[in-house]
């Protein structure tokens, strides 16, 4: 099965990806003014603001897997996931380090316990911050007392949210030129994606209890399955 050379859906979501991307190193640099400044509570603030720019390339990677992959997609829901603060919150949980108890229950291949903890993991991130940006923003009332955004926002919360979205950002670059790849190799990237899905329902029957050696299984084959692509470009030059 060949896709269309002119999908354009494929282009303008590899397009969104790499315009997002430069938001977000855009807000990067701006906040890093703003903290020389001594602003720190808009310092946090435009850091939160970008980091949620590179939780919507992981949307918008998961919707060209999905496009690719021959699935619909309910496109008002995954706009109105792009403008959620939540939805972009949980998208950037997969770039967090494993917590000790997702590992742990990994560990006990407890599967249903890795995925709680997993999902307890995207609740605390979303809600710590959410609530570090309302702080950044607004003056905040609470049990009689009202405290400013300069009151709440510290340096060191400030230092720390910009070494965070400075490792999200070098993970999502090159996600972003994956997907540009994608949109200028179109037969290719469908070909693997459709041996993908196949070969993952294959190895989830073979392996219905052990989804971490499913998708080691699955990643080993790809890269295998890469390079011998690139190798028959390199030999038909």
């Amino acid at each position: 099965m060949h896709s269309n050379p002119k999908d354009q859906h494929l282009t303008q979501l590899a397009r969104a990806a790499e315009m997002a991307l430069t938001n977000a190193e855009d807000l990067f640099r701006e906040a890093t003014i703003l903290f020389a400044a001594g602003a720190f509570s808009r310092t946090l603030f435009l850091h939160q603001i970008s980091m949620e720019e590179c939780g919507k390339i992981e949307i918008l990677g998961g919707w060209a897997s999905s496009h690719l992959m021959g699935f619909s997609s309910n496109q008002r829901k995954v706009e109105m996931a792009l403008a959620s603060h939540k939805a972009k919150n949980f998208a950037n949980a997969y770039l967090l380090p494993v917590s000790d108890a997702e590992q742990n229950a990994r560990d006990d291949s407890d599967w249903e316990a890795t995925v709680t903890a997993f999902n307890q993991q995207q609740t605390d991130f979303h809600n710590e911050s959410n609530a570090r940006k309302n702080a950044a923003l607004y003056v905040d009332f609470s049990a009689g007392a009202c405290q400013a955004p300069r009151d709440m926002i510290t340096r060191e919360m400030c230092e720390e949210i910009a070494a965070r979205n400075a490792e999200f950002l070098q993970l999502v670059g090159p996600k972003v030129a994956m997907l540009s790849r994608w949109a200028s190799a179109q037969d290719e990237t469908r070909q693997t994606h459709e041996f993908f899905k196949t070969r993952i329902e294959e190895l989830k029957q073979q392996m219905p209890d052990e989804p971490t050696k499913v998708i080691d299984r699955i990643m080993e084959e790809l890269l295998v399955r890469a390079l011998m692509i690139k190798r028959e470009a390199g030999s038909a030059e």
